[in-house]
Protein backbone atom coordinates (compact mmCIF):
# COMPACT_ATOMS: atom_id res chain seq x y z
CA UNK A 1 0.00 0.00 0.00
CA UNK A 2 1.26 3.28 -1.13
CA UNK A 3 1.57 5.65 1.92
CA UNK A 4 -0.18 9.56 0.94
CA UNK A 5 2.00 12.78 0.92
CA UNK A 6 1.09 13.38 4.79
CA UNK A 7 1.59 9.62 5.53
CA UNK A 8 5.33 10.33 4.00
CA UNK A 9 5.69 13.79 5.88
CA UNK A 10 5.15 12.18 9.16
CA UNK A 11 6.79 8.82 8.83
CA UNK A 12 9.58 11.00 7.48
CA UNK A 13 9.12 13.47 10.72
CA UNK A 14 9.05 10.11 13.22
CA UNK A 15 12.28 8.86 12.26
CA UNK A 16 13.79 12.32 12.78
CA UNK A 17 13.63 14.31 9.84
CA UNK A 18 14.35 18.11 10.82
CA UNK A 19 12.67 19.37 7.44
CA UNK A 20 9.87 17.35 7.58
CA UNK A 21 9.67 18.29 11.28
CA UNK A 22 9.51 21.56 10.67
CA UNK A 23 7.14 21.76 8.04
CA UNK A 24 4.62 19.19 9.46
CA UNK A 25 4.53 22.02 12.60
CA UNK A 26 4.00 24.63 10.12
CA UNK A 27 0.97 22.42 8.82
CA UNK A 28 -0.52 22.16 12.43
CA UNK A 29 0.42 25.90 13.12
CA UNK A 30 -0.88 27.90 10.42
CA UNK A 31 -3.30 24.96 8.52
CA UNK A 32 -6.74 24.69 8.35
CA UNK A 33 -6.74 22.27 10.97
CA UNK A 34 -4.91 24.01 13.73
CA UNK A 35 -3.15 22.15 16.10
CA UNK A 36 -0.88 24.02 18.39
CA UNK A 37 -0.18 21.37 20.85
CA UNK A 38 1.41 18.99 17.85
CA UNK A 39 2.98 22.43 16.22
CA UNK A 40 4.80 23.20 19.39
CA UNK A 41 5.96 19.24 19.54
CA UNK A 42 7.27 19.29 15.85
CA UNK A 43 9.20 23.16 16.28
CA UNK A 44 10.31 21.61 19.42
CA UNK A 45 11.82 18.65 17.72
CA UNK A 46 13.27 20.60 14.66
CA UNK A 47 14.59 23.51 16.84
CA UNK A 48 16.43 21.16 19.29
CA UNK A 49 18.00 19.70 16.30
CA UNK A 50 19.51 23.09 15.17
CA UNK A 51 16.59 23.78 12.34
CA UNK A 52 17.02 27.53 12.35
CA UNK A 53 13.50 28.70 11.12
CA UNK A 54 11.75 26.15 13.86
CA UNK A 55 13.56 27.91 16.55
CA UNK A 56 12.55 31.20 15.34
CA UNK A 57 8.99 30.30 15.04
CA UNK A 58 8.65 28.30 18.37
CA UNK A 59 10.19 31.87 19.59
CA UNK A 60 7.19 33.51 18.21
CA UNK A 61 5.02 31.72 19.61
CA UNK A 62 6.36 32.21 23.50
CA UNK A 63 6.77 35.86 22.38
CA UNK A 64 3.47 36.19 21.26
CA UNK A 65 1.44 34.49 23.75
CA UNK A 66 -0.15 32.33 20.80
CA UNK A 67 -2.30 29.95 22.46
CA UNK A 68 0.84 29.31 24.65
CA UNK A 69 1.54 30.99 27.98
CA UNK A 70 3.74 34.19 26.92
CA UNK A 71 7.56 33.44 28.21
CA UNK A 72 10.27 35.98 27.61
CA UNK A 73 12.97 33.37 28.83
CA UNK A 74 11.96 30.64 26.26
CA UNK A 75 11.59 33.39 23.78
CA UNK A 76 15.51 34.37 23.99
CA UNK A 77 16.62 30.62 24.45
CA UNK A 78 15.49 29.82 20.87
CA UNK A 79 16.31 33.45 19.23
CA UNK A 80 19.85 33.22 20.37
CA UNK A 81 20.43 29.68 18.65
CA UNK A 82 18.53 31.01 15.73
CA UNK A 83 20.33 34.09 15.62
CA UNK A 84 23.77 32.40 16.14
CA UNK A 85 23.29 30.48 12.73
CA UNK A 86 22.38 33.60 10.84
CA UNK A 87 18.97 33.68 10.82
CA UNK A 88 18.11 37.27 10.14
CA UNK A 89 14.52 37.05 11.24
CA UNK A 90 15.60 35.57 14.75
CA UNK A 91 18.62 37.98 14.68
CA UNK A 92 15.96 41.10 14.58
CA UNK A 93 14.01 40.07 16.82
CA UNK A 94 16.78 38.80 19.99
CA UNK A 95 17.87 43.05 19.10
CA UNK A 96 14.45 43.98 20.10
CA UNK A 97 14.40 41.70 23.40
CA UNK A 98 17.77 43.53 24.18
CA UNK A 99 16.54 46.88 23.20
CA UNK A 100 13.81 46.38 25.94
CA UNK A 101 15.56 43.75 27.83
CA UNK A 102 12.62 41.06 28.01
CA UNK A 103 14.48 37.66 28.83
CA UNK A 104 17.78 39.33 28.43
CA UNK A 105 19.57 42.19 30.12
CA UNK A 106 18.45 44.93 28.78
CA UNK A 107 21.45 45.86 26.67
CA UNK A 108 21.93 48.59 23.54
CA UNK A 109 25.21 47.27 22.70
CA UNK A 110 23.60 43.90 22.32
CA UNK A 111 20.71 45.26 20.39
CA UNK A 112 22.77 47.31 18.23
CA UNK A 113 24.70 44.27 17.28
CA UNK A 114 22.03 42.00 16.38
CA UNK A 115 20.61 44.90 14.46
CA UNK A 116 23.02 45.03 12.32
CA UNK A 117 23.93 41.41 12.00
CA UNK A 118 20.43 41.32 10.88
CA UNK A 119 20.69 44.42 8.50
CA UNK A 120 23.68 43.20 6.79
CA UNK A 121 21.36 39.23 6.33
CA UNK A 122 19.01 41.49 4.27
CA UNK A 123 15.80 41.79 7.37
CA UNK A 124 13.96 45.52 6.18
CA UNK A 125 12.97 45.30 9.99
CA UNK A 126 16.31 45.63 10.50
CA UNK A 127 17.22 48.09 8.38
CA UNK A 128 14.51 50.62 9.41
CA UNK A 129 15.60 50.11 13.17
CA UNK A 130 19.02 50.48 12.46
CA UNK A 131 18.13 53.87 10.55
CA UNK A 132 15.73 54.72 13.08
CA UNK A 133 19.39 54.85 15.86
CA UNK A 134 20.93 56.39 12.78
CA UNK A 135 18.63 59.27 13.17
CA UNK A 136 18.70 59.24 17.00
CA UNK A 137 22.33 58.93 17.32
CA UNK A 138 21.30 55.97 19.80
CA UNK A 139 24.57 53.61 20.71
CA UNK A 140 25.91 54.49 17.11
CA UNK A 141 26.63 57.86 15.61
CA UNK A 142 23.79 59.89 14.70
CA UNK A 143 23.64 60.55 10.51
CA UNK A 144 20.89 61.74 8.30
CA UNK A 145 22.74 60.12 5.62
CA UNK A 146 23.03 56.88 7.12
CA UNK A 147 19.13 56.80 8.41
CA UNK A 148 17.70 57.71 5.08
CA UNK A 149 20.45 54.85 3.30
CA UNK A 150 19.27 52.11 5.86
CA UNK A 151 15.68 53.18 5.33
CA UNK A 152 16.66 53.28 1.38
CA UNK A 153 17.41 49.70 1.57
CA UNK A 154 14.50 48.51 3.30
CA UNK A 155 12.72 50.33 0.47
CA UNK A 156 14.52 48.53 -2.08
CA UNK A 157 13.83 45.41 -0.22
CA UNK A 158 10.05 45.84 -0.56
CA UNK A 159 9.39 47.81 2.95
CA UNK A 160 6.32 49.40 3.24
CA UNK A 161 7.55 51.04 6.74
CA UNK A 162 10.48 51.76 5.55
CA UNK A 163 9.03 53.98 3.04
CA UNK A 164 6.40 55.79 5.50
CA UNK A 165 9.44 56.78 7.71
CA UNK A 166 11.68 57.53 5.24
CA UNK A 167 8.99 60.61 3.79
CA UNK A 168 9.26 61.75 7.47
CA UNK A 169 13.04 61.81 7.41
CA UNK A 170 13.36 63.24 3.60
CA UNK A 171 11.70 66.64 5.36
CA UNK A 172 14.37 67.39 7.48
CA UNK A 173 17.37 66.21 4.91
CA UNK A 174 19.01 67.84 2.31
CA UNK A 175 19.16 67.41 -0.99
CA UNK A 176 22.69 66.52 -0.79
CA UNK A 177 21.92 63.95 2.17
CA UNK A 178 19.26 62.31 0.22
CA UNK A 179 21.13 62.34 -2.79
CA UNK A 180 24.52 60.47 -1.11
CA UNK A 181 22.28 58.01 0.65
CA UNK A 182 20.41 56.98 -2.46
CA UNK A 183 24.18 56.02 -3.84
CA UNK A 184 25.02 54.40 -0.89
CA UNK A 185 22.24 52.07 -0.86
CA UNK A 186 22.56 51.00 -4.56
CA UNK A 187 25.77 50.10 -3.80
CA UNK A 188 25.05 48.21 -0.49
CA UNK A 189 22.30 46.22 -2.64
CA UNK A 190 24.89 45.64 -5.24
CA UNK A 191 27.19 44.55 -2.73
CA UNK A 192 24.74 42.43 -0.59
CA UNK A 193 22.94 40.54 -4.12
CA UNK A 194 26.39 39.95 -5.23
CA UNK A 195 27.58 38.38 -1.70
CA UNK A 196 24.10 36.54 -1.92
CA UNK A 197 24.88 34.47 -5.39
CA UNK A 198 28.31 33.60 -4.05
CA UNK A 199 26.44 32.19 -0.72
CA UNK A 200 23.84 30.46 -3.17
Amino acid sequence: MQLSDDENLEKAATEGDAESQFTLAAACHFGANKDIEEALKWYTRAAEQGHSQAQFNLAMMYFVGEDVPKDFDITAKWLKLGAEQGEAASQNALAVLYYNGQGVEKSLDEAITWWKRSAYNGNPSAQISLGAMHYDGNGVVKSMVEALMWHDISIILGSDDGKKNRETLEKEATPEQIALAKKQAHEWIDFWQMREQDNY
